[in-house]
């Protein structure tokens, strides 16, 4: 049995060690980039403040940089900011009190350019 503990320690030291240099996220929901809250919703971080927008790419609001929850995601038209692109939009409720409406993942954490955001089921 104290081999096992001894073990255990030096595997929770490993991994404290390694997410202190930053190469382990600090939690699952971190590396997953999405993760269900339960009523068909998903916390995901928005890195960003971003532009909301209506069906049709019509200017809907904004959404504050934190973490936002979100319905799903879709393929739409590709948005670029910075070195990140993307072509897949979640659906969400913004910040300006508009619901149902569409964020570009490019300002959600956890995914890769032209890449859907883990976690986060298509809609």
């Amino acid at each position: 049995m104290f081999a096992v503990r001894k073990l255990a320690l030096a595997g929770a030291a490993a991994a404290v060690g390694l997410a202190l240099t930053g190469l382990v996220p600090a939690s699952a929901e971190a590396a997953s980039g999405c993760y269900g809250i339960g009523g068909g919703k998903y916390n995901c971080n928005v890195w960003k403040t971003a532009p909301s927008y209506f069906a049709g790419n019509v200017r809907a609001g904004t959404l504050n940089a934190g973490t936002n929850y979100f319905y799903c995601q879709a393929v739409g038209s590709e948005v670029v900011d910075g070195p990140y692109r993307n072509h897949w939009w979640a659906k969400t409720d913004d910040d300006s009190g508009n619901k149902g409406v569409w964020v570009n993942v490019v300002y959600l954490s956890g995914g890769d350019n032209d890449q859907p955001v883990p976690g986060l089921p298509s809609c």
